[in-house]
């Protein structure tokens, strides 16, 4: 592992402990900073005797105020050093993907040299599929069973995060997720409607992930061949998309009649995906 994604790794560790530290005690002290799903609860007899008891061993208010100044310490240092990390010149361009997600991005990507291929790298992230095309998964109840996830528990939540910010801002995200969203019900119109929520998501994120492993390899002076799809199956790469796809923004929709740019951006991602599209199809 290079030493900048070594201390990235730190700084997220760092930060995630300050995080969960600040969160689990303001539930406890400030309930009134704390954004609840629902209504603030009160602070019952039992509350009150627990937080006297952590105050007495050190977990009160100082220590709670050291947590919060610790975690903005350290979000600060995570995004200094992904600033400086060589794959910040390609993320900085990428709407929704700020400081913070570049930095948890790269903790998650761990060492870049352990994946020699993108599809290894999809593993690593916790995007890959089994021999059936299904998604491994824990199953209640059993033990020693081929459906693990492959992912560290911090990679899972980075990945969300990533999914969730780029889905709100990313307009090229937005439309690679409803394209094969749409293209999923087309195939299997008999299944939930989350299964093809959760395939647009998947296939949209395995395909920026891909063009950002390209460029960390590259980076790197380290190998980065086309994804098994171009490579072993040879299909023609074509239009592949780029990591530059997901700079652009759609033009204002107030240029041409309602509906019509929309459906026109739609047909430019289509022509795009089917030239060359960088995950499989059919496998999420």
């Amino acid at each position: 592992m290079g030493k900048l994604d070594e201390q990235i790794l730190r700084a997220y560790f760092k930060l995630e402990e300050y995080q969960g530290q600040r969160l689990r005690f303001e539930r406890l002290l400030h309930p009134e900073k704390f954004k609840w799903s629902g209504p603030t609860p009160t602070l019952s007899q039992t509350k009150k005797i627990r937080i006297e008891e952590l105050g007495k061993i050190g977990f009160g208010e100082a220590f709670y105020q050291k947590m919060a100044a610790g975690e903005q310490e350290a979000k600060k240092e995570l995004e200094d050093l992904a600033e400086n990390h060589p794959l910040w010149a390609y993320i900085e361009p990428i709407h929704g993907f700020a400081r913070y997600l570049a930095g948890a991005f790269i903790a998650a990507g761990g060492d870049i040299e352990r994946p020699p291929t993108c599809s290894a790298f999809w593993k690593g992230m916790g995007l890959d599929v089994l021999a059936d095309g299904t998604v491994p998964r824990r199953t209640r109840g059993a033990k020693n069973v081929a459906r693990r996830i492959p992912a560290f528990p911090h990679v899972t939540r980075i990945g969300e995060q990533i999914r969730q910010q780029m889905l709100r801002q990313n307009d090229f995200y937005q439309e690679l997720y409803h394209l094969h969203k749409a293209d999923y019900r087309e195939r299997y119109p008999e299944r939930a409607l989350m299964f093809a929520h959760k395939h647009g998501l998947r296939i949209a994120q395995k395909i920026i992930y891909s063009c950002l492993w390209e460029k960390w390899r590259e980076a790197y002076g380290l190998p980065a061949p086309f994804p098994y799809i171009f490579d072993i199956l040879r299909h023609d790469s074509g239009r592949r998309i780029t990591i530059e796809d997901f700079y652009r923004k759609k033009p204002s929709r107030q240029a041409s009649p309602k509906g019509k740019q929309s459906s026109r951006a739609s047909q430019q991602i289509r022509e795009t995906v089917t030239k060359g599209e960088p995950a499989v199809r059919g496998n999420s």
